[in-house]
């Protein structure tokens, strides 16, 4: 079973997307994305974040744009990820379409190493929509995590649907 969430994102705004969080999993309290774990968000987390077309990213400073093609937004994703010194031994395992809630976009598959040594894999959704770019990510500890909860993500990620905003 599931609950379902509108994602406050602060007092002022709210997320325009709802998801169901899965049994057992729990909401981080966090106003720059919307972000549920089960165990420990160092073990696995799920993250869905709505973030503005224009906003240069932190290692490449490169920006997304209006109208770009799915393949070409993953291309940003991935530079920004290979540029971010944080992730070590990057490997990507595929890079291909995917359609979120009926929208055009991008899956990308990969695994990291962090500083620490630890091993992750991140399944990573991403779309366009008007002047906002959403992504969705499913990142766990590679061995044991990842495949436990797999399927519990794409349940969550089915289950994600953009709304209209309340202030038109």
């Amino acid at each position: 079973m599931m609950g379902c969430a509108h994602g406050a994102q602060n007092s002022a705004s709210t997320y325009h997307f709802v998801v169901k969080i899965p049994k057992g999993w729990w909401q981080l309290d966090t106003d720059k994305y919307f972000l549920i774990t089960k165990d420990n968000p160092y073990l696995q987390y799920a993250l869905i974040q709505e973030r503005p077309i224009d906003k240069a990213f932190r290692h490449t400073k490169k920006k997304l744009k209006r109208g770009m093609l799915p393949q070409e937004s993953a291309e940003v994703i991935l530079d920004e990820i290979r540029a971010d010194n944080n992730i070590i031994n990057f490997e990507l395992i595929q890079n291909g379409p995917a359609t979120i809630d009926g929208h055009a976009g991008f899956k990308i598959l990969f695994t990291y190493q962090d500083k620490d040594g630890s091993t992750f894999k991140t399944l990573y959704y991403g779309f366009i929509n008007g002047n906002i770019f959403y992504n969705l990510r499913y990142s766990a500890a590679k061995r044991h995590y990842f495949q436990k909860d797999l399927k519990t993500f794409e349940m969550f990620l089915d289950s994600f649907r953009l709304i209209e905003s309340k202030t038109t």
